[in-house]
């Protein structure tokens, strides 16, 4: 099992609000993939694949930015829907990672809810983690 079928599974595993976890590569490609089984797709795989290009094509210019210097190396881009919450990062030079998690509004709270919290901090650290074995 390769470190990004690992980072897959163990994203998978951590929280049971991720949908589709993807690996691709610098083109946009989908390299490795894990779906959750019970839940259905809500984008076509045509359009996932056409904004894993466009999220490619946007790491490139993340890392390009001239404001990059003061602000330090981009971590993660999260876009957030509705029904779901698009997260991308860079797993290494020529890989990136991305999820879709789902966005339900969270029940029994006081204040309106828009939806659920991206734990980033931990799924940072996973990739981390399966980072430093390879």
């Amino acid at each position: 099992m390769s470190r990004y079928e690992k980072v897959l599974n163990m994203l998978m595993d951590f929280d049971e609000n991720i949908r589709l976890a993807i690996i691709s590569n610098t083109k946009g490609e989908i390299l490795w993939s894990s779906k959750r089984s019970s839940n259905k797709l809500q984008v076509p795989l045509s359009e996932t694949k056409r904004a894993l290009k466009r999220e490619s094509d946007d790491w490139i210019d993340r890392s390009k930015a001239a404001d990059r210097v003061p602000l330090g190396q981009p971590l993660y881009h999260i876009t957030s829907f509705e029904k779901t919450k698009r997260v991308t990062l860079p797993i290494d030079a020529f890989h990136m990672l991305f999820l879709s998690v789902d966005n339900t509004p969270m029940k029994n709270t006081k204040k309106h809810s828009y939806g659920k919290l991206v734990e980033m901090g931990k799924i940072l650290s996973i990739v981390d983690f399966v980072n430093t074995f390879e």
